[in-house]
């Protein structure tokens, strides 16, 4: 008979690996744009899209602490790693306030553009948050195993603007607008989350973290559309502009 508990093999169990994949294809497809036109943005767009990145760089390096039992470094850097990861979402809030004051009356133009990515953004600033708390939690029972794939949540979630650059620089005939990117990137989105849970079924190390995300993004998928189009999101969107 089968075994069912099969073991995966050595080099898919390196987080560190995938940690730094993800930076690298960051690098590759956002950061030399991002330093081209630095000059332009203004400073929260400056200070969220450098700290998202020097999160990203951060959880590689607490992967090998792990990976090299320094526990004791690794549980000090997580502390502090919390004031980074502060950063990333009030200067990503902070950046959404903006975009909003800046479109003014073109706000619901554009099939409601903003308001969609008001929506995406926002919901996945909260669902980092929750993520990281879990993580900590989760270290704090000294459940590795979850922890590391809360932390690997964190790192995903930031790959949406990335993957949106990709489709409308690279794949024009996939995604001539940002409105069709961004379907496009949820999509590569749920394919990747659940190849993730497909992954862990196989092995027989099925955990909750990735099914939520590929939960989340099956939500925005099929929500993203019809809810910008909803009074109550613009109120919502125009109050937190204005009430920040």
């Amino acid at each position: 008979m089968e075994n069912l508990n099969r073991t995966p093999p050595r080099w898919m169990q390196q987080w560190w690996l995938w940690f730094s994949l993800v930076f690298g294809m960051t690098l590759a497809i956002f950061w030399s744009k991002f330093i081209i036109g630095i000059d332009d943005y203004k400073v929260p767009v400056i200070i969220h899209g450098m700290s998202a990145i020097a999160w990203m760089l951060l959880t590689i390096v607490q992967a090998l602490l792990i990976k090299s039992r320094r526990r004791k470094l690794h549980r000090t850097t997580g502390y502090l790693s919390l004031i980074l990861a502060a950063i990333v979402v009030l200067s990503g809030l902070q950046m959404e306030r903006q975009q909003i004051q800046s479109h003014g009356a073109d706000l619901f133009g554009e099939s409601f553009l903003t308001i969609k990515f008001f929506y995406n953004d926002v919901t996945a600033l909260f669902l980092f948050c929750m993520f990281l708390t879990l993580a900590v939690f989760a270290a704090r029972r000294r459940d590795i195993a979850l922890h590391l794939r809360l932390i690997a949540c964190t790192v995903i979630i930031p790959t949406t603007p990335v993957l949106l650059r990709f489709f409308v620089r690279h794949t024009p005939q996939i995604a001539p607008d940002w409105t069709t990117a961004l379907l496009a990137s949820q999509v590569a989105l749920i394919s990747l989350t659940l190849t993730l849970v497909l992954f862990e079924l196989r092995y027989s190390r099925f955990r909750w973290p990735f099914a939520s995300l590929l939960v989340y993004y099956l939500i925005m998928l099929l929500t993203t559309k019809a809810f910008a189009s909803h009074q109550w999101l613009q109120n919502i969107a125009m109050g937190f502009a204005g009430g920040m």
